[in-house]
């Protein structure tokens, strides 16, 4: 990702877990880049107006819905970095031994990444848990925002 975007100067926007690749010998691959955008284009005002991503993976500036006659956030760097943490998190919430009873897992899973609803004019909204948490001061304690029903 860091070289896509600094040698590259393309900014993936979808980073999720079915868009990381672990090799044999332990490195990462990043795939999946058919919703990429070259930076210029992005700053030129070329980037779709829509939201694009993996919802339970996107920044939570992105998925605020702006009120309307705004247009909605451009995605930038530290989106699709947001986006990783998300991964990392889920990733070890699924597959790592914790102390939480499967039914408390499922829920405070999606409490933090599925959460959404319908706007008025159909789209969905969501995201809040996610801009509360990177809004603190400690954005790392994640128990805070799952445990927040």
């Amino acid at each position: 990702h860091g070289d896509a975007y600094d040698k590259a100067e393309i900014l993936h926007r979808d980073i999720s877990s079915g868009n990381i690749l672990i090799t044999a010998t332990g490195g990462g691959l990043l795939i999946y880049w058919d919703l990429c955008k070259i930076l210029k284009h992005i700053h030129q005002g070329q980037a779709h107006t829509e939201r694009t991503g993996t919802w339970q993976f996107m920044s939570a500036r992105l998925l605020v819905v702006p009120t309307p006659g705004q247009q909605p956030a451009i995605p930038d760097r530290a989106d699709d970095l947001e986006s990783f943490f998300y991964v990392l998190v889920w990733i070890a919430l699924r597959y790592t031994k914790h102390g939480f009873f499967k039914s408390a897992l499922t829920d405070m899973l999606h409490a933090a990444f599925d959460h959404h609803y319908l706007g008025p004019a159909g789209a969905a909204k969501g995201g809040g848990r996610k801009k509360a948490e990177v809004q603190t001061s400690d954005p790392f304690e994640v128990s805070r925002l799952l445990m927040s029903r």
